[in-house]
């Protein structure tokens, strides 16, 4: 039993490091503009005068899988979002590595996030962003909450955009006597569009680990309304990303996949946007 808590509470958080929506495949801190940003980068946030609802659905390894929720408004001063997150394991079998590799049970567990995102223009170009989260882990018969909190500062112009910041500054999740911090990252994003092509990149470095995350990606507006993107990306070793996107008079529909490291295999990401 000691082994099967051990492994449960090592888990720290997973959904964090987790894609929260189709564009968290590819480079998610510089590209995910407009209300997507809401889930990465609260300085790219960007609202509409209507509220837009967004809905993802992300399908990983075996029945792990992550719903998500972004609301969005645009008010006089602010640009005012909503997320909701909820990452759940399903039924994780444990398989320790020593003395035996014999399956120790199962476990079950989730993660649960709430946050608020504010982000304003400072300048013509310059624009700031903050998003404090409610953040939840419950595992097999343990559970503890936390706050955490993201900033950043955008430079944008109509060719470009430039973002800095840091996310998940905060405290600590304790399960089974086992503490672990929020997956702090220092980030930094840059985008070029070059006609109809858009080249990005994104670094980031995990302080908990002391490692390094980058990724590489072009996308293209194949029509005025499809767009597509790839990536290479790394996170301990190299693997691909993908999307899409289809627009039209407000309604988005989007789809993103990548091979992901950790034994993970495929993860499968589709969503759907509307403004009401």
């Amino acid at each position: 039993m000691n082994l099967i808590l051990l492994i449960i509470s090592s888990a720290g958080i997973s959904g964090l490091l987790m894609p929260a929506s189709v564009k968290g495949v590819i480079t998610y801190y510089s590209r995910s503009i407009g209300d997507e940003a809401i889930f990465y980068n609260p300085a790219m946030f960007g609202a509409d005068n209507n509220y837009r609802l967004n809905i993802y659905y992300t399908h990983t390894y075996a029945s792990m899988k992550n719903i998500n929720l972004g609301l969005s408004r645009k008010f006089r001063y602010f640009d005012l979002g909503i997320s909701i997150m909820n990452f759940d394991y399903g039924e994780i079998e444990a398989r320790p590595d020593y003395p035996t590799e014999d399956s120790a049970g199962f476990y079950t567990g989730s993660d649960f996030y709430f946050g608020v995102s504010l982000a304003k223009s400072i300048t013509s170009n310059g624009r700031i962003g903050i998003k404090a989260k409610y953040v939840y882990e419950n595992l097999y018969i343990y559970s503890d909450a936390t706050l955490g909190f993201d900033f950043s500062l955008a430079y944008i112009n109509q060719f470009s955009g430039l973002s800095v910041g840091a996310t998940n500054i905060g405290g600590t999740i304790t399960i089974a006597n086992e503490s672990v911090n929020l997956p702090t990252k220092f980030s930094f994003g840059y985008y070029r569009m070059i006609k109809k092509y858009i080249i990005s990149v994104d670094l980031h470095y995990r302080i908990n680990s002391s490692s390094f995350e980058s990724s590489l990606a072009g996308e293209m507006m194949l029509t005025k309304n499809f767009e597509i993107g790839v990536s290479v990306n790394y996170r301990d070793q190299l693997y691909p990303g993908f999307y899409l996107a289809i627009h039209h008079h407000g309604l988005a529909i989007k789809y993103g996949a990548s091979l992901y490291p950790y034994n993970l295999g495929m993860v499968n990401i589709i969503g759907i946007g509307f403004p009401f």
